[in-house]
């Protein structure tokens, strides 16, 4: 059985943001065009379906992790923040990004509060996400197998 722990990371996210575009439960909110991703950050994200991507890779590191809380989520998100002529030092990432998209993959129906430790899979959202992993694997496996009609060179 093929999970996340067997594909790259970047593709099960990226095949993981198309089928989250999709869901009418995940939605940008109105503010995210303007917002930065944390205080380590000068600009807003200039990719047009940044939020998508953000839900996919909480789901990700939901999975790899088990259970995860928002804090951890914000420091997992987060980077150095340049202090001028004083040492960088390590910041948070937006809390409002990370609440409200963990708010919207539980209304979906992907993730589920455990009091008191933060947030878990539910086992539709553990199956979406392995179905997905076995389908970018499928994808992987087809574009990597060579063409058959190739003659080889003779000496």
């Amino acid at each position: 059985m093929t999970t996340a722990y067997d594909v790259p990371s970047k593709d099960l996210i990226g095949a993981v943001a198309k089928k989250l575009q999709s869901d009418k439960a995940i939605v940008p909110p109105e503010w995210a065009n303007f917002a930065r991703t944390g205080v380590d950050r000068e600009n807003p994200p200039m990719e047009r379906d940044w939020w998508h991507t953000r839900c996919a890779s909480i789901l990700r590191k939901i999975y790899i992790n088990n259970c995860i809380g928002i804090e951890h989520l914000r420091a997992e998100y987060g980077g150095n923040r340049d202090r001028g002529s004083k040492p960088n030092k390590a910041r948070s990432g937006s809390g409002s990004i990370a609440r409200k998209a963990v708010q919207q993959l539980e209304k979906a129906g992907y993730l589920s509060k455990v009091k008191g430790k933060g947030r878990m899979l539910t086992p539709k959202g553990r199956s979406f996400l392995d179905n997905t992993s076995k389908e970018v694997m499928k994808n992987l496996a087809g574009c990597s197998s060579e063409p058959k009609n190739i003659k080889q060179p003779t000496n």
